[in-house]
């Protein structure tokens, strides 16, 4: 618990933190293992003037990795981060105060997500829900049904955490941008690198943040293996990964039979 209560703390300091050595050495091995054997099938992401790298087809993965995928879409995950962040991503979460929470329900629902960008979209159970997550981990669905008109509206439902990700492959020439469509929201994006033994900045493939209509770089997350990156950013903040460039190429001189690095890449809201 001292070691939660030490992440909340750096974490509500900096509105980010890295986590080194997230996954225990032999699990981590054992998704590493998945991702080199090339039994994945992976599909390029554009268009050319947003994005360009290559996404998992979830239904090739080996479970190995859907154990992964599933882990970081789990009632378990939501209510770590709950408790690293302190943020509201789980019902038994700490309640914030009433009057955070008017001040902020028309920001949560201008934030949404959209379920576009970042793969497909789940959510945290609700409470009646909680005993049959937590007995088989699966994600719950998303759907709600909208209250008849006229009733309860005095009475308004909490919003349910959600999140969206991804299993991507980076390599040679590889980008995201911003662009015009960017969303500006508040969100909690998460990171968890594989196979970057020998990656160097000077690559390209680091994510970085910066101000909107800045070019001022607030925060840069470097790809570093078994390394899990939490960044929160709100509405001024905006994100893209930097193209990689042809140095890359000086990995395969260690790794003959890599080409780049993957990373999961899962954003939450509240």
């Amino acid at each position: 618990m001292d070691y939660q209560i030490q992440i909340q703390e750096e974490f509500e300091e900096r509105s980010e933190i890295l986590l080194k050595e997230f996954l225990k050495p032999e699990k981590f091995a054992e998704v590493c293992e998945a991702l080199e054997k090339g039994d994945v099938k992976w599909n390029s992401r554009g268009p050319p003037n947003k994005r360009f790298y290559e996404r998992a087809e979830e239904g090739t993965l080996p479970d190995t990795l859907k154990d992964c995928m599933a882990l970081f879409r789990s009632e378990a995950l939501f209510l770590l981060l709950s408790n690293f962040t302190g943020l509201k991503l789980h019902f038994l979460a700490p309640e914030e105060e009433e009057d955070e929470i008017e001040d902020t329900k028309e920001e949560e629902a201008a934030s949404a997500p959209d379920g576009t960008e970042e793969g497909t979209s789940y959510s945290s159970s609700e409470p009646e829900q909680n005993q049959a997550a937590l007995s088989n981990n699966s994600p719950q669905s998303n759907e709600q049904t909208d209250p008849e008109p006229g009733k309860n509206e005095a009475k308004k439902e909490p919003s349910v955490p959600t999140c969206q990700g991804e299993l991507r492959h980076w390599k040679t020439g590889h980008y995201t941008l911003i662009h015009d469509n960017s969303k500006p929201e508040f969100a909690l994006d998460l990171l968890l690198y594989c196979g970057c033994e020998g990656w160097e900045p000077e690559y390209g493939g680091f994510t970085s943040y910066i101000a909107k209509g800045e070019d001022e770089e607030l925060l840069t997350v470097n790809p570093e293996n078994n390394s899990l990156a939490l960044v929160y950013r709100d509405r001024e903040t905006l994100k893209f990964v930097k193209h990689i460039n042809h140095r890359s190429l000086e990995q395969k001189k260690t790794f003959p039979n890599r080409t780049g690095f993957w990373d999961f890449s899962f954003v939450y809201y509240e």
